[in-house]
């Protein structure tokens, strides 16, 4: 039986990538030359009327929109009838990986699970993310 050796550089090649995958898993979506992800936790402010949310965005064409909603149930959110809410910003395109802070207003979150959906329309075409995060109190 044979020994593989791999150089340090070829090991953390390697290693990289598959140690990304976890956090990301089942929150990446891409089409053409557009992606977005969806980090997994989100955090709230002010009794829970707003909720930050990470998004990494890769577009290109100058400057899109990304659009997220993140849906609560009862009881992860003190409303009978849950909580949804959806926020939009600018991002850039310009081809590189940019993180992104989103803010959705007016929604009474709470901590806990929820539902993520993430897209953002470029130039270069539309892309759309969708997992579980927990909300949590930072």
């Amino acid at each position: 039986m044979k020994k593989l050796v791999l150089g340090a550089a070829a090991a953390a090649a390697v290693a990289a990538p598959l140690a990304l995958m976890p956090s990301i898993a089942g929150a990446t979506g891409g089409t053409g030359g557009s992606s977005v992800s969806i980090n997994q936790y989100a955090d709230f402010n002010f009794n829970g009327t707003q909720l930050d949310v990470g998004l990494n965005v890769s577009c290109t064409g100058g400057t899109g929109v990304v659009t997220a909603t993140v849906d609560q149930d009862y009881p992860e959110s003190p409303i009978m009838l849950g909580a949804h809410g959806t926020g939009v910003t600018d991002v850039v395109c310009d081809g590189k990986v940019h993180y992104v802070g989103l803010t959705i207003v007016g929604v009474v979150y709470d901590a806990g699970k929820a539902k993520a959906t993430a897209t953002v329309t470029a130039p270069s075409g539309s892309a759309t993310a969708a997992r579980m995060i927990s909300i949590r109190v930072v």
